[in-house]
């Protein structure tokens, strides 16, 4: 993904929004109308850092102005060739990895506390007698605390494959 974020002078940000401006414009070439996409920018005094979801922008109907991963600087990153689209990234603003889907967004970093039976714990399926899955008996890891990168990482690729 690629990601912008500009600073002005007095210390305000710059996030690129979800909706594009439109413009009618027109191909010399083929003397058609076509639309011109132009990205609109939403202006923020929040530093990086103290960017929550709490305070993502939003519009008067509850729906969000900016990306998630452009508010909190997540920039994603393609797992293998089976996934197509990022659904892990690091971000810049927190430090912290994060993992999603359409149904959930989780991040993980060093010395968080990963407890109970957590989306981002590997769980093993025993089998029943006829040869089946028991998926409603899972065997979580043991409680962890997160002490390297790598390790919140493999929590976000964990969370992003058990919510996906």
């Amino acid at each position: 993904m690629k990601f912008k974020e500009f600073v002005k002078k007095d210390n305000t940000f710059q996030v690129p929004m979800i909706l594009k401006h439109k413009e009618k414009h027109l191909n010399p070439k083929t003397n058609r109308m076509k639309n011109k996409h132009l990205t609109l920018y939403h202006e923020t005094d929040i530093q990086p850092k103290d960017r929550t979801f709490k305070n993502l922008p939003r519009y008067a109907d509850k729906k969000p102005k900016v990306t998630f991963q452009n508010w909190l600087l997540i920039k994603g990153e393609k797992r293998s060739p089976s996934h197509s689209v990022p659904s892990i990234g690091k971000s810049e603003a927190t430090g912290a990895w994060w993992g999603w889907s359409h149904r959930a967004v989780y991040g993980f970093g060093v010395g968080d506390k990963v407890e109970g039976d957590s989306a981002g714990k590997k769980v093993k399926f025993p089998k029943l007698p006829d040869g089946t899955w028991d998926w409603d008996n899972g065997v979580y890891e043991p409680d962890f605390t997160i002490k390297t990168d790598a390790q919140a990482k493999q929590c976000a690729i964990t969370f992003a494959d058990a919510v996906g």
